[in-house]
């Protein structure tokens, strides 16, 4: 692989990590000592700030920039922002051009031509060059045990915050109503993966506020919300879905409330405790359970006290049905407990955290964090090819770490920016 096929990110590697060989010396052949190769910057600017050097005598303080040619600085326009100035350290693979910053001095100008070990360059190509699910699956059992926790909780904060931003533009979408923000998320999780769009659409089509203001009738719940999802549009020979229909006829008439298309919810590859009919009356009874669910959650303290918050069951009439006017088996239809963590990791958390940020409060970060850490471990398929290749984890912190890294680095084949691929280029 010649220089000018090589990423960029493995010229960082070698410098973050100072992995260079010895007697370094810029183009001009004053020798070059690193202090400090200074903090990674990921956003705009410079790719390294606050480095320390030594040329010849002098000490430099500033910032550091890296490109594959020298003529990259220009291709980027570096010698028009003033954010370069203070760059006191250009590094490139390839020296083919003198690169001047905004005032018209010249750089600075380390050359790593045959600055490092030709068999670093290899162990990147063997990593970052094959199509296993993950790049350094064969090799990733070397690691120290600490490099990988570490990494993976990193990433479990990563993924925390990206779901978050998430929970931020919905909230936007609420006009900043955090009831109305709550009672969306968990409507879309109450889905599951097939009929997450249903419910986010019948979400839409009746407000929280409504349903907060009938929160002592079932009744009235369920008529609203079987009414607006279109399940009553059809022709029913039993009573309960007679009454709810003509009760809905009345609210809609009464809120303005037009009811989405019925033929919209998939019934195929869903286990019958997952059918849109049970959700949605379990979603009634959180409302009936709970007037204002959203301040209600932020009050539980412990795991346990928000998994209970969710031991939610259908009414009576789904004891004997899975689907109306078809009846069934004797089963009490409850709101699962797997079901209930999957809510908990991919709304309600990211939903607190998120109000923690935005207030001001700390301790509802913090707790959104600790939430993770006492929930167990989820049987994904990605948890366990993970844990396949040694990988164990404890908690769903953890899972979703590895989610994560699979995700944002592995897929990505991104090894020069995970530790584990530090690590095992370094030994």
């Amino acid at each position: 692989m010649g220089k000018n096929n090589i990423p960029e990110a493995f010229f960082h590697f070698l410098w973050k990590y100072r992995s260079l060989k010895p007697g370094l010396n810029t183009t001009k052949g004053e020798l070059l000592e690193i202090i400090d190769p200074g903090q990674h910057n990921h956003d705009s600017g410079p790719d390294f700030l606050m480095a320390k050097i030594r040329i010849g005598n002098t000490l430099w303080a500033g910032n550091v920039e890296i490109h594959i040619r020298g003529s990259d600085w220009y291709r980027h326009g570096h010698q028009s922002d003033s954010a370069y100035n203070n760059v006191v350290l250009h590094i490139v693979a390839e020296n083919d051009i003198i690169a001047r910053n905004q005032a018209g001095h010249e750089l600075q100008t380390l050359c790593l031509k045959d600055a490092y070990r030709s068999e670093l360059l290899e162990r990147y190509n063997k990593i970052i060059k094959n199509l296993l699910w993950v790049p350094c699956m064969h090799m990733i059992n070397r690691v120290e045990r600490i490099i990988i926790l570490n990494t993976i909780h990193a990433k479990a904060i990563e993924r925390l915050q990206e779901k978050s931003i998430l929970v931020q533009d919905e909230l936007k979408k609420c006009n900043n109503d955090w009831e109305e923000c709550c009672y969306r998320l968990i409507s879309k999780q109450f889905g599951s993966k097939i009929n997450t769009s249903p419910f986010e659409m019948l979400a839409e089509t009746i407000p929280a506020k409504i349903l907060m203001k009938h929160h002592h009738d079932l009744t009235q719940l369920e008529s609203l919300l079987f009414g607006q999802s279109g399940l009553l549009n059809t022709r029913s020979r039993e009573n309960y879905p007679k009454n709810l229909k003509k009760e809905h006829h009345f609210l809609a008439a009464k809120y303005g409330l037009t009811p989405m298309p019925g033929y919209l919810w998939k019934f195929m590859r869903l286990r019958p405790a997952a059918f849109p009919g049970l959700r949605i009356a379990q979603l009634a009874y959180l409302y009936h359970l709970h007037q204002s669910v959203f301040q209600e959650l932020l009050e539980k303290k412990s795991i346990a006290a928000a998994v209970a918050f969710f031991e939610l069951e259908a009414s009576t009439y789904w004891d004997h049905h899975y689907h109306f006017n078809k009846k069934s088996k004797y089963q009490k239809k409850r709101f699962g407990l797997q079901a209930t963590h999957l809510l908990l990791i991919n709304a309600i958390v990211p939903l607190v955290y998120l109000y923690g940020e935005q207030m001001n409060k700390g301790e509802l970060c913090e707790r959104a964090v600790a939430f993770m850490e006492s929930l167990p471990p989820e049987g994904n398929a990605v948890v366990r090819r993970w844990k396949g290749l040694g990988i164990e984890v404890s908690n769903a912190l953890e899972t979703q770490g590895l989610l994560q890294m699979k995700k944002a680095l592995c897929d990505a084949r991104l090894c020069l920016e995970c530790p584990i691929g530090h690590a095992l280029l370094k030994e």
